[in-house]
């Protein structure tokens, strides 16, 4: 007898189960259908437009909340005085140049509308200049100006020009620059120097004694003891002298001196020059006076050749006219 098939009972599915099966989890494989592959085709094309339409979306806002970048600053220009060596004309006059350099670091020219200095020496006022050219400076590069100072030893305090005041007197130059740029704004720059320059101070002349070296018949041999004072900071040296000396407002002897003679730095030394006296031809208050041994009233004018050793002023003649009281010696 045939065996009978034996089949396993088939579970039973309910269509409700499946149901919620499939919405939870989709379909693979070839059991996805044609509306399951459409929907998928179709959100992935959505993504990439959506995705552009937030980026679109953060630069408009990007765009509405930047604020636009302001231009760079012009570079700053700049001035600077420059000084030259002291130009050394007598031992009263000198010229002090200067020149004034203005750079232009801009991308565009600047126009030069007023340029003003303004010297002082050892604190006081010695000079001022004022110029009213149009110049320019073109972009990128430098203008230089040169400018001279005259200065007149004679025309400084006494304190500073006088045989005690010092070996150099200080200078100080301002400047101020007027500018206009471009674009029609003014700028105005300022620069400042400082430095010093030597002083040659002429030598000092005086008599310090009348001596009587020897008496003759109707003339008097006579010497005076004339004291050179040299009041600078180097050694000097008289080349050659010549003189007029008077007494009582008498012409009394004249005469000169080609010895060299060499005075030591601040210091003084004495040459003897001799006259002789004639008494017919002497005043009679004069010969009273030399012959009882007083004090005269002298007047001493000439002129004299110095030599300074110095580069910026090597020699220079010195003239002099001096008055005193002098005593009469034996």
């Amino acid at each position: 007898m045939p065996k009978e098939a034996i089949h396993a009972p088939q579970p039973r599915v309910d269509s409700q189960y499946l149901a919620a099966i499939y919405r939870l989890r989709p379909p693979t494989g070839d059991s996805i259908g044609k509306r399951g592959y459409t929907d998928r085709m179709s959100r992935n094309r959505a993504l990439p437009a959506l995705a552009a339409a937030l980026v679109g979306l953060a630069l408009l806002a990007d765009c509405a909340t930047r604020k636009p970048t302001a231009p760079l600053p012009e570079p700053a220009p700049s001035a600077k005085i420059e000084a030259a060596s002291a130009i050394t004309l007598d031992q009263y006059r000198l010229r002090l140049p200067f020149i004034l350099v203005l750079r232009n670091p801009r991308s565009a020219a600047l126009r030069i509308e007023s340029d003003d200095y303004a010297l002082c020496v050892e604190g006081a006022e010695a000079g001022k200049l004022a110029y009213r050219e149009t110049r320019t400076v073109e972009a990128g590069e430098a203008s230089s100006i040169a400018l001279e100072f005259p200065v007149d030893i004679r025309d400084l305090s006494p304190t500073v020009s006088g045989s005690a005041g010092p070996a150099e007197a200080a200078w100080r130059i301002q400047a101020r620059v007027g500018l206009r740029t471009s674009d029609g704004a003014f700028l105005e720059l300022a620069a400042e120097g400082q430095g010093s320059f030597p002083i040659v101070r002429e030598p000092l002349f005086r008599i310090r004694s009348v001596r009587i070296e020897r008496d003759l018949l109707v003339t008097t041999n006579l010497r005076l003891a004339l004291e050179i004072e040299n009041p600078n900071a180097f050694p000097i040296e008289l080349r050659s002298f010549s003189y007029d000396f008077f007494g009582e407002g008498k012409i009394w002897a004249d005469g000169g001196n080609d010895e060299a003679l060499a005075v030591p730095a601040k210091g003084s030394v004495e040459r003897g020059l001799g006259f002789t006296m004639n008494f017919a031809d002497m005043d009679r208050k004069l010969f009273d006076l030399v012959a009882k041994l007083q004090v005269v009233r002298y007047r001493l004018s000439g002129e004299a050749r110095i030599a300074t050793g110095l580069e910026y002023l090597p020699a220079f003649v010195t003239r002099f006219d001096r008055e005193g009281n002098c005593g009469v010696e034996r």
